[in-house]
C-alpha cells in the first residue's frame, strides 16, 4: 500500500480555499509537491491522484503548479504518477477525465487542455498547448500564440511522444511511440512520424 500524506490531503480537501469538491477528492501521496496560487481554482467531480504509483521506498516526486486564475476540472478519476508534472498557466484551463500519465511526463497548459475518459499516456509524454516563449514579426505581432488541444476518449499515446498545440485527436486512436503530433489526429486509427502521420485506420484497441 502506498504511503498517503494524511496531513496534507486533510488539508487540501477540508480547509483549503482553492478546492471545489462536487463528488470528488484529491488523494495525495507522499513526496507530491503542489504549489497552487491562492486565486487558482481546482474543481473536483471526481478523484484526482498525485504522485501515485510510487515504488516503496521511493522519494520520488510529482509536481502540480497552478497560477493565477487558472482552473483544473477533474470529471473522472485520474491518476499523475511519480516524477510527472501538470503545470497550467495563467488564466489557462485543463480539464480530465478518467485516466493517467505516467512517469517523467509533462502537461503544460497555456491556453485550454481536454484529456477525454479512458486515456493512457505513457512515459515520457509530453503534451504543450503554447510555446512559452513568443515569436514577433517584423511588426512585432505574435505569430505563435497558444492554441487548445483536445484529445478525446480512449486514446493511448505511446511512450516518448510529444502533443502540440492546435491539436485534435480523436477517439479510440494510438499515438505511436516517439512521434510528434501537430496536426488533427482522426478517431480509430494508428498514426506516427514526426510529423506524426496516420499509418493505419479502422483500428479498435484494449
Amino acid at each position: 500500500m502506498f504511503e498517503k500524506n494524511k496531513i496534507k490531503s486533510l488539508y487540501y480537501n477540508r480547509l483549503c480555499k482553492n478546492i471545489n469538491s462536487q463528488n470528488g477528492k484529491l488523494i495525495i501521496y507522499k513526496n507530491a509537491v503542489l504549489d497552487i496560487h491562492k486565486t487558482a481554482k481546482i474543481n473536483l467531480y471526481n478523484d484526482f491522484y498525485i504522485n501515485s504509483n510510487h515504488f516503496k521506498g521511493s522519494n520520488a516526486e510529482s509536481y502540480l503548479k497552478m497560477h493565477e486564475n487558472c482552473i483544473l476540472d477533474v470529471n473522472g478519476i485520474f491518476k499523475l504518477f511519480y516524477g510527472s508534472t501538470i503545470q497550467i498557466f495563467k488564466n489557462a484551463k485543463l480539464v480530465l477525465g478518467n485516466g493517467y500519465i505516467n512517469s517523467n511526463s509533462v502537461i503544460a497548459c497555456c491556453n485550454n487542455i481536454t484529456i477525454g475518459d479512458g486515456a493512457t499516456i505513457a512515459r515520457g509524454v509530453y503534451v504543450y498547448d503554447g510555446d512559452h516563449h513568443l515569436i514577433m514579426d517584423n511588426e512585432k505581432n505574435v505569430i505563435n500564440k497558444p492554441d487548445a488541444i483536445n484529445i478525446g476518449k480512449h486514446v493511448w499515446i505511446c511512450v516518448n511522444s510529444t502533443i502540440l498545440k492546435g491539436v485534435t485527436i480523436g477517439d479510440g486512436s494510438i499515438i505511436a511511440a516517439g512521434s510528434v503530433v501537430t496536426n488533427d489526429i482522426p478517431a480509430n486509427c494508428i498514426a506516427a512520424g514526426v510529423p506524426a502521420k496516420v499509418i493505419k485506420k479502422n483500428i479498435n484497441w484494449r
